[in-house]
């Protein structure tokens, strides 16, 4: 089966690839079969290969894990719940963690659903959108839930959106959602450097950076729960080689704030940080 993914959409090759690898170790912290068999048809693109190592594949993992955690807690805690995946790639979330739940949305770029539609088969519960989550449009499509049972998980997506874009997609969601939880990763630190010129080469720049989670309330978002991936890799770090020595190495601020996953409410009124 071939691909004609470019730019942004490509990058769902990484985060699929780095979920196969760790479902085939035998020490790993997700399985994903279904992914493992969609993987089996999917090419994979030499470009890719200056951002794919075993400590990338490791952070991925990591953030996919630790998201899949916060998914099952907010399903366990809104019997009603309803979840939307922003540029949701190839993830096999829903079948890892969510059928639960009421309602499940992936949504992404045309080209990335028709990719998806090869493997994966929609229904009444689980329906795929084909649409930018800069669109807007797709918030009519969002099944009726109390906001609060509303989850909005945004993996590896918003750090290729402008500044301003990702505000009006911040205010969109506040305005239809009140209360809401968003769930998104967002980088800085180091990764300015060598990692954003390699994306830049693949067409896919980065281009929304944050100094750390207190630039979030400016944007109008409470912020509940903040994770350093490198800080928590480091509950591996038989995997980090040399990186494994230095623990103190993820405390320092462009290291811990390379990537970030946050969880936050929509809230009419941005408070200060909850956790």
């Amino acid at each position: 089966m071939g691909s004609t993914l470019s730019g942004v959409p490509i990058t769902l090759m990484l985060t699929t690839r780095a979920r196969v690898d760790e479902h085939h170790r035998p020490d790993g912290i997700l399985p994903d079969p279904i992914g493992a068999d969609w993987w089996r048809s999917l090419p994979w693109d030499s470009a890719l290969d200056g951002l794919y190592n075993p400590f990338s594949q490791l952070c991925w993992a990591v953030r996919a894990r630790l998201i899949d955690d916060m998914v099952q807690q907010h399903l366990a805690a809104h019997p009603q719940a309803v979840v939307v995946e922003l540029g949701s790639g190839l993830s096999t979330r829903y079948y890892r963690v969510g059928q639960s739940s009421q309602g499940w949305l992936e949504l992404d770029l045309p080209e990335v659903i028709a990719l998806r539609r090869q493997f994966d088969r929609e229904s009444d519960h689980h329906r795929f959108l084909p649409a930018s989550a800069l669109g807007l449009n797709w918030l009519d499509e969002v099944p009726d839930c109390p906001p609060k049972s509303l989850l909005v998980v945004a993996e590896g997506l918003l750090m290729y959106f402008e500044p301003h874009q990702v505000q009006s997609l911040i205010t969109a969601l506040k305005q239809r959602f009140l209360g809401a939880t968003l769930v998104f990763d967002a980088v800085g630190g180091v990764t300015r450097g060598k990692t954003a010129r390699q994306l830049s080469a693949l067409d896919a720049p980065l281009k929304w950076f944050i100094r750390n989670e207190h630039d979030l309330p400016k944007l109008g978002l409470s912020v509940v729960e903040v994770r350093s991936l490198l800080q928590e890799m480091y509950r591996y770090r038989d995997r980090l080689g040399a990186f494994r020595w230095v623990p103190w190495l993820g405390q320092l601020p462009p290291m811990r704030n390379a990537a970030l996953l946050i969880k936050t409410r929509l809230q009419s009124t941005a408070s200060p940080l909850e956790f």
